[in-house]
């Protein structure tokens, strides 16, 4: 019956492996992730599993803030992010992070706001939305968006990378 996960396991920077894979960690009341692993900084493996239901949470933002150590992020078939408005600095501050799978699932045509989502992710070298649903036309919100990415050689947006309603883009 929870609904807010926000900060659950925020700042526990000594944790080096989390398994929610084969557990009975049910998630599908869950509307807010906001912060829900910001800050493990020691964390080096992340098992999300099949049963992380995300299909009605609307804020996700910061969910994997400053989880510097970790190189890989796989978000599976699972991860449905239909519902999602806020994804600001989602992947901020992931700058071991070398391989993202964004999963199937991962749908951002309810998302306002997307600043700072891949701020100083700067280990990653690519990234491609061409095979998921990468909508940005509701998007109002997108400033230093993919700032200090200083290892990116390769940025696929897709067909839908829309900016008609972004409005506040910083200065």
């Amino acid at each position: 019956n929870v609904t807010n996960m926000y900060q659950m396991f925020f700042g526990m920077s000594s944790l080096t492996n989390l398994e929610l894979g084969e557990s009975n960690f049910n998630t599908s009341n869950v509307t807010s992730m906001k912060s829900m692993f910001n800050g493990m900084s020691s964390l080096e493996s992340l098992d999300l599993g099949n049963n992380f239901n995300t299909s009605n949470v609307t804020t996700m933002q910061s969910i994997f803030s400053f989880m510097s150590l970790l190189r890989s992020l796989d978000l599976g078939s699972n991860f449905d992010t239909s519902n999602v408005t806020h994804m600001q600095s989602m992947f901020y501050g992931m700058s071991s992070l070398t391989s993202l799978d964004l999963g199937s699932s991962f749908d951002t045509s309810n998302v306002t706001n997307m600043a700072q989502m891949f701020r100083d992710a700067s280990s990653l070298t690519s990234l491609d939305f061409s095979l998921v649903n990468f909508d940005t036309s509701k998007v109002t919100t997108m400033f230093t968006m993919f700032n200090g990415m200083s290892s990116i050689t390769s940025l696929n947006l897709g067909d839908s990378f829309d900016t008609s309603n972004v409005t506040n883009n910083g200065s």
